[in-house]
């Protein structure tokens, strides 16, 4: 069983850099520019709810997503960690990953009424990337203490968003776009480097089970 702090090692950073409470915050400046500061503040909160509970959701049904579709953790783990990674590369050239938000949609959304269901929290907040690391790591859990640090986890990932998203535009005076850039390209290192030890992972869950078809396929010879 993986032991309680390497857990947390792992799940915080990982939710925090996939999350990207950067990104959200550059985003929400765009769809918020003409809001006042109390409407800015509510679309703040109802984001940071949705996209907890969407998150939670898929926490705790990932293993029935498994058993459903017949999928293998491992099978998951390899297949989480290369999406991982994509968006990972994107990051680390200071790019939108486009797996959680179209320029289409972002444009659709610049006259939405209710911007904090879409396309705030999702799919920005919680989008594909976010889902297949919560339950990469739900899977990864197995067993209560873990299961209460991802919890955690993700109570500190959303909590960091509502907090950036309540101060959007001082953290944007502050840095500025090559801030913004520049810590961009910082997570999405962090990020490799976790979606490489979600494939390690993975590769390690399944190799028994393809050694032991292998030594079945294959007759021992005298």
């Amino acid at each position: 069983m993986q032991g309680i702090f390497s857990f947390a090692v792992v799940a915080i950073p990982s939710l925090l850099v996939i999350i990207n409470p950067l990104l959200v915050t550059s985003v929400f400046l765009t769809l918020t520019g003409g809001y006042p500061p109390e409407a800015k503040h509510r679309v703040a909160r109802r984001t940071s709810t949705i996209a907890f509970a969407v998150l939670l959701a898929f926490a705790v049904s990932g293993s029935l997503l498994f058993k459903f579709f017949a999928i293998t953790i491992g099978a998951f783990q390899i297949a989480g960690g290369l999406i991982l990674f994509s968006v990972a590369l994107g990051m680390l050239h200071a790019q939108s990953p486009r797996l959680q938000h179209t320029p289409e949609e972002l444009h659709e959304a610049l006259s939405r009424e209710d911007i904090a269901v879409v396309p705030l929290a999702i799919p920005i907040v919680s989008g594909p990337g976010a889902i297949t690391t919560v339950i990469v790591l739900a899977s990864d859990a197995r067993s209560i203490p873990n299961m209460v640090v991802l919890l955690v986890a993700l109570l500190i990932a959303i909590a960091t968003v509502w907090i950036m998203l309540l101060n959007a535009s001082r953290i944007a005076r502050f840095l500025g776009s090559s801030g913004l850039n520049i810590a961009t390209r910082l997570m999405g290192l962090i990020l490799a480097t976790v979606a490489v030890q979600f494939v390690i992972h993975g590769i390690e869950s399944v190799l028994p089970e393809i050694l032991a078809h292998a030594r079945v396929a294959v007759p021992h010879v005298k």
